[in-house]
This record gives structure tokens, C-alpha cells and sequence, in this order.
């Protein structure tokens, strides 16, 4: 009899120990829970509460054509510009052709080095050509980027050298401006990453001379590249 006593006392008493250790089990869940959601009504006030350009800002560094910008992750520097009616691209296969344009292909000519880490150009947050009533391009499609700055690493210590290629019509050229941007993660946007606006000095009479004076065609794919 004692020992069916002794048992059954140890059984309440097993039992009255279970709802606790499911109650501090409910208590934990909730603190994580609490630390999640209060996390998250964070993480909407900084970014939802922001505008579209707010969150897609850069902190922007400004330079001119011929002078080296510098960043807390890259300096870059527009080495020349110029201007052509046609241009190479490649197919699949690297073979060689000529593509042309009704507007005009602006080639930008870049170097740019990296501070802590390479770094390679991204399709998905590219280098803009900034016009001067604020029209953005995109680096053209029509070139394959092999031949272009997209197709190398850019490397800390080390100058990479290579052009952008836009195609814009001839109203975008006077006060146009290179927008230099890292590569960014699809995922987590920084909304501190900088960028480097360069002025290409084709105002006015400068911008009439690039457009007058622009190549027929003008090679990609030679020795030099």
C-alpha cells in the first residue's frame, strides 16, 4: 500500500509539474514571438514610412571628367567620351559584327578600383547615363557586355579599365553625367551605398562638337580591348 501511495503521490506530483514546463515553454514562445514582431513593425516604420527614392538612394560623390572620385567602396575616374553611329557587339559563339543605332552610342571610358573586395558590374543595379533634364539610360543592350566594363573584376589595389556604352537620342547629350553605381544585393537594398556622379563637360558647344564629330564606327573589339 505504501509504495502504490508513494506512486501515486509521485504521479500528481508529475503531473502538477507539467502544466509549468508547458507554461514557461508557452512564456518563451511568446517572448520570441514578441522580439520578432516587434522587430518587424521596425523594420516597416524605416523602410515602409520612406518614399520610393528615399529607399533607393544612394549617397552620391560628384566629380568631372578626368578627375578621380573617391568612395568608401570604389574610386572611379571617365578616362574620355565619345560618340559613334555604330559599334561592335558579339554573338554567342564571340564572333564579331557591327550594330547600328538612329540615335547615338555614347562609349564612356572608365577606370575604377575597389577599397576592401572586388566587386563586378550588375545588370541589376547598372551605371546610369544621367541627362541633362534628368532622362536616365541604361548601359545599351545591343552590345554584348564582353566587350565592355561589365566583363571584368574590379580589384583593390589595381586599376580596371574598360567602356560603358549607352544609347541615347542626340537631346540627351548636352549636361549628360555618368552615374557610377556598385553592384547591390538583390535582396537587401543599402540604402547608404554610394555612388559617383561624373560630369562629362558636354555642355553647349562641347555636346554640338560630340554630336557633329561622332565616328561612323567605332571598334570594340580590337587589340586594345
Amino acid at each position: 500500500m505504501a509504495l502504490v501511495q508513494t506512486e501515486s503521490r509521485t504521479s500528481r506530483r508529475a503531473a502538477a509539474g507539467r502544466p509549468r514546463r508547458r507554461g514557461l515553454g508557452r512564456r518563451l514562445a511568446a517572448g520570441v514571438a514578441g522580439i520578432v514582431l516587434a522587430a518587424a513593425a521596425v523594420y516597416a516604420q524605416q523602410n515602409f514610412a520612406m518614399s520610393f527614392e528615399q529607399r533607393t538612394s544612394f549617397l552620391t560623390y560628384k566629380g568631372r571628367i578626368g578627375e578621380t572620385v573617391t568612395t568608401k567602396r570604389f574610386s572611379v575616374k571617365v578616362v574620355s567620351v565619345s560618340a559613334a553611329h555604330a559599334v561592335d557587339t558579339t554573338d554567342y559563339s564571340g564572333k564579331v559584327s557591327k550594330v547600328g543605332t538612329s540615335h547615338l552610342f555614347l562609349l564612356v571610358d572608365v577606370t575604377a578600383t575597389s577599397v576592401r573586395e572586388p566587386m563586378k558590374l550588375s545588370k541589376l543595379s547598372p551605371p546610369l547615363l544621367l541627362s541633362g533634364d534628368g532622362r536616365r539610360y541604361l548601359p545599351t543592350d545591343k552590345v554584348d557586355e564582353s566587350l565592355t566594363l561589365f566583363n571584368r573584376y574590379i580589384q583593390p589595389g589595381f586599376w580596371t579599365s574598360g567602356p560603358l556604352v549607352f544609347e541615347v537620342p542626340k537631346d540627351a547629350v548636352p549636361g549628360a553625367s555618368l552615374v557610377f553605381i556598385p553592384p547591390n544585393s538583390p535582396l537587401v537594398v543599402d540604402n547608404y551605398a554610394p555612388e559617383a556622379q561624373v560630369d562629362l563637360n558636354l555642355s553647349g558647344a562641347a555636346a554640338d562638337r560630340l554630336i557633329a564629330q561622332a565616328e561612323d564606327y567605332h571598334t570594340l573589339a580590337g587589340p586594345s580591348r
